[in-house]
């Protein structure tokens, strides 16, 4: 993963996680009767779908790179090089 890929997914990430930060404020909090409990929920849910978001994307990026590897080496070889 390049240092621009990893910049892109973190920031998605942090992204990500103030959308479920705002999205569970306004939705799912006031159906809950502990505030204290919904906080760490709430904290729970969101670090772990950013993090998720995270390592797909540098599962990914890990994947196209070796691809890509291969598709040179390929190319290398029909050229004799």
């Amino acid at each position: 993963m390049s240092f621009s890929q990893g910049w892109d997914a973190g920031f998605r990430a942090v992204m990500i996680y103030v959308g479920i930060i705002f999205a569970w404020l306004g939705l799912i909090e006031p159906r809950l009767p502990s505030q204290a409990a919904s906080v760490i929920a709430m904290n729970v849910v969101a670090v772990a779908a950013a993090a998720a978001f995270f390592l797909r994307a540098r599962s990914r990026a890990r994947s196209e790179r070796a691809q890509a590897e291969a598709d040179v080496r390929a190319i290398m070889a029909e050229e004799g090089l």
